[in-house]
C-alpha cells in the first residue's frame, strides 16, 4: 500500500509539473517557441549546428532508429493501471519491459560505471596509448599488436568512448545512402545508445530542486533536444518565471563548435568538456568520487520582470547519478539540484499556484476592508517564514532531500 501510494505521489507530481508549464505564457518544451528571443533561437541552433548539418540520409536514419524505440517505450507502459492487479502482472510480463531490463542489465554489466573506477580505467587507456606510440617509434610490431588489444578491451567499457565511436560509425553509413548497410547502421545506432545510457550525463531528464539564492528553493524540469540538455523553470522568480530556460549545455561526444554568452566562438578552444574538478580526499569520500566531470553551458539571467534577459557564460558539473550543480561563471553563482521527494515537489507546486503576496509600501488601517487585512497578516507570515527558512538548521527546506538526514548539503 505504502508503494502504491508513493507510486501515486510520483505520478501527480510530474503530472502536477507537467501542467504547470503547459499553463505557462511560453511552451517550455518548445525551443524555438513565439516568446523565444531571436538570441535563444540562433543559439540554439549554434549549438547543434555540427549535428544538425548532416545530410538527409543521416537524419531520416537517425529519426527512424529514435522513433522505434519511442514506440517501444509507449509499448511498454501501455498496460500500466494501479487499480487493476491483473494489469499489473500483465505489465511486469510485457516482453517489451523484459527486453529492456535485459538491455540495461547487459548495459550495466558492459560498461565501468561512473565513478573511480571510470577514471581509473581512462588513465590506463592512456598510459597504453603512449605505450603504443612508443613501440611504433621502436618499430617493435609484436609488442604493438599486444597494446593495440589490450587498449581495445579497455575502449569497449567506457562509455563515452564507446558512444562517440559508434555514433561516428553509424552516421558514416548512414551518409552512405547505400540501403544495403541500413542493417548495419542500426547495430551501430543501439551500441551507441547502450553506451548513452549508462552515461549519467544524459540521464538528468525530469524534476530537481535547488535553491536560487534569495529567491529560495525551486523547481526544474530537465529534458533533452539531441544532445543539449535543457532546464525550464517549473516554479520561477520575479527575474526568471516558469515555463523559461534557466540553463543548457551541449554535451555532444563531437566536440562541435562552441560559442560563448556573445555569440562568438569560444576564444579557449572548440571543447565543450572542460578538466574535471578533483576533489579533496574530505570530499571525495562524501561523494564517492574523486573528479566531477563539467562542461560549458550557458546561464539565463534577468532584471525583475523577467527584462533584459541575457546568456550568460556557465558550467554543468556532474556529481554522479543523484546531483550535479550548474554555475553562472561571470557573477560567481552555483546552484546545486538534487532530487525532490513527491511531497517536496507537490508542495513546491501547491505554492507557486497561489496568489502572490501583495507588497506594502506600510501597514494597512485597522478601518481597512477585513480582506486587505487578511492579505497584509499573510504576507507578514510569509516574510517571517522566509527569515526562519534561512535562519532554523534542520528545517525540510535547509537541505536538499536525499532520504536521509544529512548536514551537509554541498560539495567542496
Amino acid at each position: 500500500m505504502k508503494t502504491l501510494l508513493r507510486s501515486t505521489m510520483v505520478a501527480m507530481t510530474v503530472i502536477a509539473a507537467i501542467m504547470l508549464l503547459s499553463t505557462s505564457s511560453s511552451d517550455a518544451f518548445t525551443v524555438q517557441s513565439s516568446t523565444t528571443s531571436s538570441f535563444q533561437r540562433s543559439h540554439s541552433v549554434k549549438m547543434h549546428q555540427a549535428a544538425s548539418d548532416d545530410n538527409d540520409n543521416n537524419n531520416k536514419q537517425e529519426q527512424t532508429s529514435a522513433t522505434a524505440s519511442n514506440i517501444r517505450e509507449q509499448l511498454e507502459f501501455i498496460d500500466i493501471d494501479n487499480d487493476n492487479e491483473h494489469n499489473n502482472n500483465n505489465h511486469n510480463n510485457n516482453p517489451i519491459r523484459q527486453e529492456r531490463l535485459q538491455r540495461d542489465e547487459k548495459a550495466k554489466q558492459t560498461f565501468t560505471s561512473f565513478g573511480n573506477e571510470l577514471w581509473d580505467l581512462r588513465t590506463n587507456m592512456q598510459t597504453l596509448s603512449e605505450q603504443l606510440l612508443d613501440s611504433i617509434v621502436t618499430s617493435s610490431s609484436e609488442n604493438e599488436i599486444t597494446i593495440r588489444k589490450r587498449l581495445r578491451t579497455l575502449e569497449s567499457k567506457d562509455p563515452e568512448y564507446v558512444y562517440k565511436t559508434e555514433l561516428e560509425k553509424f552516421q558514416a553509413l548512414a551518409q552512405s545512402g547505400d540501403d544495403a548497410l541500413i542493417e548495419e547502421a542500426q547495430v551501430h545506432y543501439d551500441l551507441a545508445m547502450a553506451a548513452r545510457s549508462r552515461l549519467p550525463q544524459f540521464n538528468l531528464d525530469g524534476l530537481w530542486v535547488g535553491k536560487y539564492g534569495k529567491h529560495g528553493y525551486e523547481l526544474i524540469n530537465v529534458t533533452y533536444v539531441g544532445d543539449t540538455i535543457m532546464a525550464f523553470k517549473v516554479t520561477g522568480d520575479k527575474n526568471v518565471p516558469r515555463g523559461e530556460l534557466t540553463f543548457q549545455a551541449n554535451l555532444s561526444p563531437f566536440q562541435p563548435l562552441v560559442v560563448n554568452a556573445n555569440n562568438d566562438p569560444d576564444k579557449d578552444g572548440d571543447s565543450n568538456i572542460l578538466p574535471p574538478i578533483i576533489l579533496t580526499d574530505k570530499a571525495a569520500k562524501k561523494w564517492g568520487t574523486n573528479q566531477l566531470p563539467r562542461y560549458k553551458g550557458l546561464g539565463q539571467v534577468a532584471e525583475p520582470g523577467y527584462k533584459n534577459s541575457q546568456w550568460m557564460d556557465g558550467q554543468l558539473i556532474l556529481i554522479g547519478e543523484d546531483y550535479f550543480s550548474f554555475a553562472w561563471v561571470p557573477i560567481e553563482q552555483q546552484i546545486f539540484f538534487g532530487r525532490p521527494s513527491p511531497e517536496l515537489a507537490l508542495k513546491m507546486l501547491k505554492s507557486t499556484t497561489q496568489t502572490p503576496m501583495t507588497t506594502w509600501e506600510k501597514p494597512p488601517s485597522l478601518d481597512d476592508d477585513v480582506a486587505v487585512l487578511k492579505d497584509y497578516v499573510a504576507s507578514c507570515l510569509e516574510i517571517t517564514a522566509e527569515h526562519l527558512d534561512e535562519a532554523e538548521e534542520g528545517s525540510e527546506f535547509s537541505c536538499i532531500w536525499t532520504g536521509a538526514e544529512t548536514e551537509e548539503c554541498y560539495f567542496e
